[in-house]
């Protein structure tokens, strides 16, 4: 496969020598993260198949050039789709095109098809049937994300008609006043040929918009779709439609000569498929120099690879009147995945962070480590223990040395959640990395958790931060639940009781270690935090005021990290009103300003932003000590705003 970019969309080709071409047509939003290692996998497979296919990110989505909020949206999401025909056809002569499209990327493509006319076929995955039940449905997936542990702690977003969100993306008011007009049922008049939709979600709907198909005169055949719902789960979790992957190539290939040509395609089996392997290694190859282009004002990005074509990232740096405003030799940031999510980063926090720095005179890299996004191997699936592998921190340093052989003095990493744990072993061996900024780290250290299933051998913790309960106890229909039984207080009084026994054993231990010179136990975080230290990387562990991650920080450093204070170059951040996936608008500009607010005084003369003014760090501890008095003072006291550092 090869990056292309036509029209300021950026897209995937994936190269085949048959007459059919399909174009993948993604879901919008939080679905497309989760389903993006699935629909990289299906166009492999369909171009192993003999179809060349191209997938791509609508306008102002994934990596390509605008933003969400722009007025016209819609419209230009259609126009995208015709754009990626238009070249899918002038690109490899292909006699016919077939769209394909998942949830909204369904709907779209259908929309499209009509207006296009000529196309062969098109397959609807779970299509978006009414654009005002979809609307519905997002803000209930906004209302469920506000009720689970990692959300606490966010700001609310209002209920306005301004914009509807789910997990950190936005449709906004012009392009939901087009989707409200949106019904399958009537529209998309004879979209193509033929028609194959795999829904197991509306029935009645469904069948209607079979009926509506088949009254027109096309060939309509419809399929379940059960996996779906495994599918769809976060991108950690997702599992391959295997079952609707197989109904669709067979579907897509069962027209005159595709049918021979998928039977030479799957000649071999095993050989074959490392064949394809091999073809997209040295396609990475010949597109190494791939040029430039603009995606905002005084911004240009340029898809790289690395390490011999194996790991993919896209350079993001100040057009060329925008050089002088920073030297060419300061350090770059280097945005690493969080979790299994590609390198755009949920909400889109990565494209639109590294655009925003460029625009402040500050190069970046996102990079997919390996397994993620469109980096080397292509995977089914993923576990945690993958996440957490030595070879991820070998990708980060390798990110790092790129950037040092580009001109930059060394990279500064932002990593979140299992991407802090990246960085920060990261920084703690390569010199390359000059600094880190790593946002809600779960753990220090890892061990492999998962059976040979790839699922976890120790069951994950159901419980939240101890700051979370104890802000709990100060409500009184908390109390008022346990006391009529619907919530456990045993347990949770049981979980506190270790974490507090836990918490003093580390503290004596530390006290009794640094009197005697003796290492009492395990203490592996702090030889980690040491080598950061002695390497003279800066880095600062930030995190939400609630989050769990402060359990294992204060676990093995104390009450706010404070003996990280014995440490130069290392200290603890915290800051309120910050989930832990950075969902939240007021989260992410909370890690975009931390982050540049650090970057500056560290390493560059960037001015500050005005969203978020310096903390004396005298101040940081004095408001933290109030803010804990007040919790057990005052019913419903929230903490002090903390955005300084512990020092």
């Amino acid at each position: 496969m090869r990056p292309v970019v036509f029209d300021g969309q950026f897209g995937w080709f994936h190269p085949a020598n048959g007459p059919h071409g399909v174009v993948l047509c993604s879901p919008f939003g939080y679905d497309a993260l989760c389903t993006y290692r699935g629909l990289r996998r299906l166009a492999e497979r369909l171009a192993e198949r003999g179809m060349p296919v191209l997938r791509f990110d609508y306008p102002g989505t994934g990596d390509s050039a605008g933003d969400a909020s722009e007025p016209g949206r819609w419209r230009a999401w259609i126009d995208s789709i015709k754009e990626a025909v238009a070249w899918l056809r002038e690109s490899t002569g292909v006699a016919r095109v077939s769209l394909c499209g998942l949830r909204l990327g369904g709907t779209l493509a259908a929309l499209a098809a009509q207006e296009l006319g000529g196309v062969d076929g098109l397959v609807l995955l779970a299509p978006v049937l009414s654009g005002k039940n979809y609307q519905r449905e997002l803000r209930a997936h906004y209302r469920q994300w506000l009720s689970i542990p990692a959300s606490m702690d966010c700001v609310h977003e209002p209920d306005t008609d301004a914009f509807v969100e789910a997990y950190g993306f936005r449709l906004y008011q012009d392009t939901l006043e087009s989707l409200r007009a949106v019904d399958l049922r009537r529209d998309a008049q004879q979209p193509a040929a033929r028609v194959l939709v795999l829904d197991s979600l509306d029935a009645g709907r469904v069948d209607a918009l079979v009926a509506h198909y088949r009254e027109q005169g096309l060939e309509v055949e419809r399929q379940p779709f059960d996996e779906y719902s495994k599918f769809m789960l976060e991108s950690l979790d997702s599992e391959l439609p295997r079952a609707a992957f197989a109904s669709i190539e067979n579907w897509l290939t069962d027209r005159d000569g595709d049918t021979m040509a998928s039977a030479r395609a799957n000649v071999g089996g095993a050989a074959d498929h490392a064949a394809v392997h091999s073809a997209t290694h040295v396609a990475t190859h010949a597109t190494d120099h791939i040029a430039g282009h603009p995606v905002a004002p005084n911004v240009v990005e340029t898809p790289v690879w690395l390490d011999g074509g194996r790991l993919f990232g896209i350079y993001c740096a100040p057009a060329a009147r925008c050089e002088a405003h920073a030297s060419a030799t300061a350090p770059a940031a280097l945005l690493l995945n969080t979790g299994a999510v590609s390198r755009i980063g949920n909400a889109r926090l990565s494209v639109r962070f590294a655009r925003r720095l460029a625009q402040q005179g500050v190069s970046s890299l996102r990079v997919d480590l390996r397994g993620l996004g469109d980096s080397l191997p292509s995977v089914d699936g993923l576990n945690l223990d993958a996440l957490y592998a030595p070879e991820g921190v070998d990708d980060a340093a390798c990110a790092a040395r790129w950037l040092n052989a580009q001109g930059h003095r060394g990279a500064v990493l932002l990593g979140i959640c299992a991407g802090a744990y990246i960085g920060l072993h990261a920084a703690a061996r390569e010199p390359a990395v000059t600094g880190a900024v790593l946002v809600n780290l779960q753990k220090f250290t890892w061990r492999n958790l998962c059976d040979e299933q790839g699922k976890p051998a120790v069951a994950p913790a159901t419980f939240g931060s101890t700051r979370s309960y104890l802000r709990s106890m100060c409500q009184p229909r908390k109390w008022l639940r346990v006391l009529k039984g619907q919530s456990g207080g045993l347990p949770v009084a049981r979980e506190l009781t270790a974490r507090f026994a836990a918490r003093v054993a580390a503290t004596l231990a530390d006290r009794l270690e640094r009197l005697s010179g003796i290492e009492l136990g395990a203490r592996e975080a702090h030889r980690l935090i040491a080598a950061v230290d002695a390497k003279g990387a800066e880095t600062r562990l930030v995190y939400g005021v609630l989050d769990e991650g402060v359990e294992e920080l204060e676990c093995h450093f104390g009450a706010h990290g404070a003996r990280l204070r014995r440490f130069h170059h290392v200290r603890a951040a915290f800051c309120e009103r910050t989930d832990h996936a950075i969902l939240s608008s007021s989260a992410q500009e909370n890690v975009m300003s931390y982050f540049e607010n650090f970057y500056r005084d560290s390493f560059s003369e960037i001015a500050r932003t005005d969203t978020e003014p310096a903390h004396d760090a005298r101040a940081t501890r004095s408001s933290w000590r109030q803010s804990r008095a007040a919790q057990w003072l005052v019913k419903r006291a929230r903490a002090v705003r903390l955005f300084g550092e512990a020092s």
